[in-house]
């Protein structure tokens, strides 16, 4: 009789590369969410390269409130892994035409506006559990240098098409 054993201490396969959809809670207003696209590669078992775009929108409201575009760059390492869920932290480049950022560009930390582009760092928390080898859902909170207006937390999925 043999008796086989399978562990796994990643967050996705080495050389995986994963597509996902997000919904997005703002922590500035109240009444502000966003739905989002990502594409993720992991590099080796232990680091996920991200990109990501975003579009806010404002939830039943009598106000004129402004809807923005936001694009991100960022690395992703595990933190802890309790197989079939990962928690991850990462790092990267985030930026958005948000015309709101104006206003509290002076309570910013590490960020500058070139023409209507706000440019800033971000720190990402991410719990990632595996449903099925294709299929991960995620939770995630992003804190962005732009300010607390900025600062987000989201969940979603993400599948592999080429995972067997």
């Amino acid at each position: 009789m043999s008796c086989a054993t399978y562990t796994s201490s990643a967050q996705y396969d080495s050389g995986a590369t994963n597509y996902g959809l997000v919904a997005i809670k703002s922590f500035g207003l109240q009444n502000e969410a966003a739905l989002g696209a990502r594409v993720e590669y992991a590099f080796n078992c232990y680091t996920t390269f991200m990109g990501e775009y975003n579009r806010s929108f404002v939830i039943a409201s009598d106000q004129e409130e402004e809807v923005y575009n936001e694009l991100a760059l960022g690395v992703n390492l595990i933190l802890f892994n309790w197989y079939p869920t990962t928690i991850t932290a990462g790092i990267g480049y985030m930026g958005n035409d948000s015309s709101f950022f104006e206003e509290i560009e002076d309570e910013a930390f590490l960020a500058f506006r070139t023409g209507n582009f706000n440019h800033g760092a971000q720190i990402k928390i991410r719990a990632l559990h595996q449903i099925s080898t294709p299929v991960h859902i995620f939770a995630e909170l992003n804190l962005k240098s732009l300010g607390r207006r900025y600062d987000t937390f989201l969940v979603g999925f993400s599948y592999d098409f080429n995972a067997r």
